[in-house]
């Protein structure tokens, strides 16, 4: 009922739209029935004219299928449209590149097999064209939004009534239009402004059926002969018409991509706050905790100002490694090297260091660094460090059960005990290997020296 040129061409075409939301959505497997539909419906436009029709319809299928398959394998396109990339691909792969190709094959046909005179061959690829950007501007969004799944992100969304307002709105919108349009052919427009507010306030789905509902009205009517489109010229209000769905439907698509990502970066950066007041209290507990059990094991205030300075120091330490991983798991190397720094600029160089390439995921990292520093801290005071030719092996390799087994070994000291009577270092690093890391230690003082074996599962 709307033919821009002859009988073959329209500024108002969805079915690209449709076949290239569906391929994206689907696969390439739907070309077959695209090709049939398409084909179907061009000799039903020419019947005497198979091959032409056959010709079309091949370019018809072609087009859709490449630009799917181009936007989901090259752009990692998303269907719901919820990034500024997607609309910007969209536009360039689906309204740019599927369009114009459909375009130059259609016309081209039309033109060899006499449907149109070469003459007219860029008068009838830019109607051909428009035609395909009004349906992928319009219809192409509603079908992705709709069929694919919404994005988890959500934000505060209208309510009831402010819905029920809405779409009041959008009918009483498209009455007046259809009533008094004649009179004001630019009224249509102010729908920009309804369109937005649906979708800053419902989302991306609501808008595109708002928009796809007032475009295929205003279709409608204007081939009934009702409306701001129906002018003298029935081509002149065709392409008013044209210039409306395309600046509308664009508009749409993009400020839908920028405010999706505006909510997506605002609910990450409350994820990121929540996860940062997680953190502080979980640091200010342990700091707490570490006063505490410092404070049961010195002797008097300078003893326990050096305890709880150093194991304080030690969680810094351990912070600014996490930091740098971006608190993804840390190599056990880094660890080891991290912790054991400042006990080599002291003069305790007597160290040998081997392991597996092994990390540690990174909530273990602090009590297993914890750790380390009270072994590394004993050794200084009472243990191998803390006389002439003492000397410190640091050992780890993982079983076959995926197990990590942490081997410190002290030799040089001398006169070993029988006994081994636990203190208050001790006992925190059995405390931390048990209930922190869910594992165990096992110190043991013999006539070589000082060993600690750690058996840590799932690090």
């Amino acid at each position: 009922m709307l033919p821009y040129y002859e009988e073959h061409v329209t500024l108002m075409w969805a079915p690209t739209a449709v076949a290239l939301a569906a391929v994206v959505l689907a696969g390439p497997v739907l070309a077959p029935g695209i090709f049939l539909a398409s084909f179907l419906i061009n000799v039903g436009v020419e019947p005497e004219l198979p091959g032409p029709a056959a010709l079309i319809a091949a370019g018809n299928t072609f087009a859709p299928v490449a630009a799917g398959m181009l936007l989901v394998r090259t752009r990692d396109f998303r269907p719901q449209l919820d990034r500024l990339r997607d609309a910007l691909s969209y536009l360039e792969f689906g309204v740019i590149g599927a369009g114009s190709f459909t375009a130059t094959i259609g016309v081209l046909v039309l033109c060899a097999f006499g449907a149109a005179p070469w003459s007219h061959y860029w008068t009838v690829w830019m109607a051909w064209f428009g035609g395909e950007v009004a349906g992928l501007l319009i219809a192409g969004p509603l079908v992705l939004t709709w069929l694919s799944t919404p994005d988890t992100v959500e934000w505060e969304r209208a309510s009831v009534v402010e819905k029920t307002v809405l779409a009041a709105l959008t009918v009483l919108f498209l009455a007046v239009v259809l009533g008094v349009g004649k009179e004001m052919v630019s009224l249509p427009y102010g729908f920009g402004v309804v369109s937005l507010w649906i979708l800053l306030r419902t989302g991306l789905r609501e808008s595109t059926l708002a928009i796809a509902v007032v475009s295929g009205t205003l279709v409608v009517g204007t081939a009934l002969g009702v409306g701001p489109f129906v002018a003298a010229s029935p081509r002149t209000g065709m392409l008013s018409l044209w210039m409306f769905l395309a600046a509308i439907g664009g508009a749409n698509i993009v400020v839908a991509g920028l405010v999706a990502e505006r909510e997506r970066a605002l609910s990450h950066q409350s994820l990121l706050v929540a996860e940062l007041d997680h953190r502080v209290k979980n640091t200010l507990a342990s700091v707490l905790g570490l006063a505490e059990r410092s404070r049961n094991g010195s002797a008097d205030l300078d003893s326990f100002f050096d305890r709880f300075v150093g194991r304080v120091r030690a969680m810094s330490r351990t912070h600014e490694g996490l930091s740098r991983s971006k608190w993804q798991p840390m190599q056990l190397a880094e660890i080891v090297s991290t912790t054991l720094e400042p006990f080599k600029a002291a003069g305790h160089n007597q160290l040998v260091v081997s392991g597996d390439d092994t990390t540690i995921a990174a909530p273990r990292v602090a009590p297993f660094t914890m750790i380390l520093h009270e072994l590394a801290t004993n050794a200084a005071k009472h243990g191998a460090w803390s006389r002439e030719g003492g000397r410190v092996s640091v050992e780890w390799s993982l079983g076959e059960d995926g197990d990590l087994r942490f081997h410190w070994r002290e030799r040089g000291v001398a006169g070993g005990a029988a006994t081994l009577v636990p203190g208050e270092g001790l006992r925190l690093i059995e405390g931390l290997a048990g209930y922190e890391l869910g594992g165990r230690a096992t110190p043991e003082l013999h006539a070589e020296g000082f060993d600690c074996t750690l058996y840590l599962p799932d690090l």
